[in-house]
């Protein structure tokens, strides 16, 4: 059988090389997303129950209709239990800080038909880990 030894091209995200950083980031189809996990809670602090936000002029829309601003929503999900949160991954990188999607969605205190508070919600941006 013939082969072709391949001298270019590594595997290493889009514009890095030499080692894996612990702070390396996964590349789906050649560009570089972040990554972040938001946590929709009231006023109060309280968490907010998504199950019931997702359907077209809800709360999930909405949020992701503010994302959508400024960026592209790659992948989302969100969770099907009462923790209130939606992990994203957002293109281009930079973006959105953890600081600055947390703004944004602060700032939807009735988000959709259903009024969903999100005054109080929480933003972090843990990286992305298949576990």
């Amino acid at each position: 059988m013939a082969s072709i030894t391949r001298t270019h091209g590594t595997a290493h995200p889009q514009g890095s090389s030499g080692a894996i950083s612990a702070d390396a980031k996964l590349v789906f189809n050649g560009v570089e997303m972040d990554f972040f996990k938001i946590i929709i809670k009231d006023v109060s602090g309280n968490v907010e129950d998504l199950r019931g936000e997702l359907d077209a002029n809800e709360g999930v829309v909405t949020i992701m209709q503010e994302i959508g601003k400024l960026a592209n929503v790659e992948m989302y999900q969100v969770e099907g239990d009462t923790t209130g949160q939606i992990s994203v991954a957002l293109y281009p990188t930079g973006a959105f800080t953890a600081t600055s999607l947390q703004t944004a969605i602060r700032t939807l205190s009735a988000a959709g038909t259903n009024s969903l508070d999100c005054s109080s919600s929480d933003v972090t941006d843990p990286g992305f880990e298949l576990v």
